[in-house]
């Protein structure tokens, strides 16, 4: 399948180029070193990965810019994880714009959101969580998206007509999951599957200087919840037809389950003249069959985004409302970022953010848990190579865990573009909830360096 996307992209990546003749083309090429400075808590991980990255964009208009055609196909080769050997098309749409409408149509990327720590109203792309864990990257998403701008704002309609599941890393990427992850096996509570027929509203405006944003999304979930499963054929109860997810009733052996005296004496029995397996041999290979399926629901959701700046300062928001197998959370992120400009008679900015995140979405189990601080603070060099840091950590108010990230950049001439990034964890409880999409895996380490060569 990856090989076919491959074909596709490079073939649809010509296509563009050459419709683009008369347009705008830039290429990027990535290299990429990871280092993971702790071992990995899952057997026989790599210690360091390497990739490389080409991303080719066009932009073509025509008709005094009331036509654009334009496109973003991406593709990545990884040294170690095959799963992160993928490509995709993170663009291809043609826009038709009037005076106070635009027809959009094709697979686009659409942000919502205004909040550093996380975006929570981010709901139309699916994540590309094998190229990285910090929900940034995302796929190109199909849709149809008429905008109808007034004096009252702009309103925005999304028709999501396909479902893109999320990626994950591989067995031999990290950082790791303990269990084998089965895209392929992903379950759904729509019976359309991929094809249910997702859609959106958006209202946004500018008054003075507050930006504000209400929207609206029915459909399925980006974010799947994950499964513990017992893998079809492993001899389990319920595994010969298929994977079994109710793990209550696969568990039928006498390891892991309770049984009357009777039968428990006539096992044990079995077991000392060697007739039956061993309580450790069957705890052993019923782990050594679970894996993990990814679960999408149908959603509900209502949401509200706003940044007001004041002088040097800027009020941040984002909150939800979601329902979810009939059941309704709230979660938001509400804080602020300040600017002390030129600091010390230099030309540096310094920004000084902080955020408090709450987030009651038990059921998605997308973070570690419900009540977060965020703090960090961004430095801009304003040079002409474009120096930036931002550096900053979580801390949950419930435990002692702490989310650290350091990135920083700069470019060296036109055409170079350098970026460092450390993501490190610690305290981290024993019991810490384990079905998030990236609790498991924001556990190890990380440290980035990236070259990006434009052309």
């Amino acid at each position: 399948m990856r090989s076919i996307i491959a074909v596709v992209v490079m073939a649809t990546s010509a296509w563009g180029v050459a419709v683009a003749a008369d347009g705008d083309v830039y290429t990027t090429l990535e290299l990429e070193h990871r280092e993971f400075p702790q071992e990995s808590k899952v057997p026989d991980r790599p210690d360091r990965q390497s990739a490389a990255a080409l991303t080719v964009e066009f932009f073509r208009e025509w008709n005094r810019g009331d036509q654009l055609l334009s496109g973003v196909f991406f593709g990545r080769v990884d040294s170690d994880d095959d799963e992160r050997t993928h490509a995709d098309i993170r663009e291809l749409s043609f826009v038709h714009a009037a005076r106070d409408y635009e027809v959009r149509l094709g697979v686009r990327k659409v942000f919502w959101g205004v909040t550093e720590s996380r975006h929570l109203v981010d709901v139309i792309n699916q994540t590309d969580f094998v190229e990285d864990i910090d929900n940034e990257d995302k796929l190109g998403q199909p849709m149809i998206n008429l905008a109808w701008i007034s004096d009252f704002g702009t309103w925005d309609a999304f028709w999501l007509p396909y479902f893109r599941e999320r990626t994950f890393p591989g067995e031999d990427g990290r950082p790791a999951f303990p269990f084998e992850i089965t895209e392929d096996a992903a379950r759904y509570e729509s019976h359309q599957e991929q094809s249910h027929q997702d859609f959106a509203l958006r209202w946004r405006h500018t008054v003075g200087a507050l930006d504000v944003g209400v929207s609206w999304f029915k459909g399925t979930a980006r974010e799947p919840r994950l499964l513990p499963c017992v893998r079809q054929g492993s001899g389990f109860e319920g595994t010969a037809t298929q994977a079994n997810c109710d793990l209550d009733s696969a568990v039928t052996d006498p390891a892991l389950s309770g049984f009357e005296p009777l039968d428990r004496i006539l096992i044990a029995l079995a077991q000392q003249a060697g007739l039956a397996p061993t309580d450790a041999e069957v705890q052993a290979a019923f782990f050594d069959a679970v894996q993990i399926i990814p679960h999408y629901d149908q959603i509900e959701q209502y949401s509200i985004d706003a940044q007001w700046i004041i002088g040097a300062t800027a009020l941040k928001l984002e909150a939800l409302r979601r329902e979810r197998g009939e059941r309704w959370a709230n979660a938001l992120v509400t804080g602020f970022e300040h600017t002390l400009y030129g600091v010390f008679d230099s030309a540096i900015d310094v920004g000084l953010l902080s955020e408090f995140i709450y987030d009651r979405r038990e059921a998605e189990g997308q973070d570690l848990f419900d009540r977060e601080v965020f703090a960090g603070t961004r430095l801009s060099f304003n040079d002409v190579a474009g120096t930036a840091l931002l550096a900053g950590g979580v801390r949950s108010l419930d435990e002692t865990t702490i989310s650290y990230l350091v990135e920083a950049e700069r470019r060296f001439g036109a055409s170079v573009k350098v970026s460092l990034q450390a993501r490190l964890v610690s305290n981290v409880p024993d019991d810490a909830p384990a079905q998030a999409s990236s609790a498991l895996l924001d556990y190890e380490d990380t440290i980035s360096a990236i070259v990006q060569l434009y052309f």
